[in-house]
């Protein structure tokens, strides 16, 4: 279905639709005459489930900067798959001819949509949420914590920042954000993803980290929508009270111990059948260990901060911070 429409001076909104607007389980690719862009793009996905008597979880997501490869109609098709999983409607603003989602005229666009979709879908405002991946992880960060309190979560993977030199001018609205952070490895671990993950919760921020042991900058892991819905279902559930090293979901509780340590640590969980695949510093370089019983003992390694990597039993990962001194 797609979607023309001519705003004028007057804010006078025209819609010419295709077909109607309300039917379940649509693809739109539409555009909007916008200060001076006579055709904004968007795209946008409605689950299968929808009801336009029900407010809908919504998510808000910016797209990368390729302009070869993405705009907001292949970053939309890249995620109807999540987003069908968690029955939610997906908002995908475009960057423009420059790829950037972020420029003014972006991040303004992306408040026009969100408020006018709103008088033809029923969002839930309650239940919004923000998702992207490089440069479109770097505006969620951005767009999020500049308007504090208005987003439920932020579901943010290998986000494309220089520590904290995007934000740094935001991090005091960062008390009570929540956030689940999915980041490679192999990806600037410690420039994008350590430095602004550590001031988050330093500035008392909700974070829960997944680091995907072996992967660069990419949004192609295996299992991703799996792994986008895991992060996704901890927003929902995340209540914000604690930060990732105490998780306020009992049934994904492990805590170790002592931190900082001199390389013998116990774990205490209440999972059953946890299994420790990786302990790995920074740069994403594993350091041996041995297990026995709930120790762990960690060798060979330089001091610093090293993250544990944690399978459950349905093929869940969840990561740990560890200083080793």
């Amino acid at each position: 279905m797609y979607i023309f429409v001519a705003m004028k001076a007057n804010f006078l909104i025209i819609f010419l639709l295709s077909v109607g607007i309300l039917s379940a389980q649509e693809s739109i690719n539409g555009s909007f005459s916008f200060q001076n862009d006579p055709n904004k793009l968007y795209s946008a996905y409605i689950p299968s489930n929808y009801n336009e008597d029900v407010a809908h979880t919504t998510i808000i997501a910016f797209h990368p900067f390729n302009v070869n490869r993405w705009d907001a109609q292949a970053w939309c098709d890249t995620l109807i798959v999540f987003a069908e999983s968690v029955d939610a409607i997906l908002i995908c603003p475009d960057g423009g001819a420059d790829g950037k989602v972020d420029d003014a005229i972006d991040t303004a666009f992306t408040s026009f949509l969100i408020d006018t979709l709103q008088s033809d879908y029923n969002l839930d405002q309650e239940q919004m949420y923000l998702a992207g991946f490089s440069w479109g992880g770097r505006t969620a960060y951005t767009y999020g914590l500049h308007r504090p309190g208005k987003f439920k979560g932020y579901l943010i993977a290998g986000a494309a920042v220089n520590g904290t030199s995007e934000v740094g001018s935001v991090l005091d609205n960062a008390p009570n954000e929540n956030f689940y952070l999915v980041h490679g490895t192999n990806d600037q671990l410690n420039t994008r993803h350590t430095i602004i993950s550590n001031a988050l919760i330093d500035n008392n921020a909700c974070v829960e980290s997944n680091l995907l042991f072996g992967v660069g900058h990419t949004i192609d892991f295996p299992n991703r929508n799996s792994i986008l819905k895991d992060g996704f279902d901890y927003l929902v559930e995340n209540a914000c009270i604690t930060s990732s090293n105490s998780n306020t979901n009992i049934d994904e509780r492990i805590e170790v111990y002592p931190n900082p340590s001199r390389g013998l640590i116990q774990i205490d969980s209440d999972i059953e059948n946890l299994t420790l695949e990786f302990v790995f510093d920074m740069n994403g370089k594993q350091i041996p260990f041995t297990i026995e019983n709930n120790h762990i003992a960690c060798y060979d390694y330089q001091v610093g901060l090293y993250y544990l990597q944690f399978k459950t039993k349905s093929g869940k990962r969840i990561t740990r911070k560890l200083i080793l001194d």
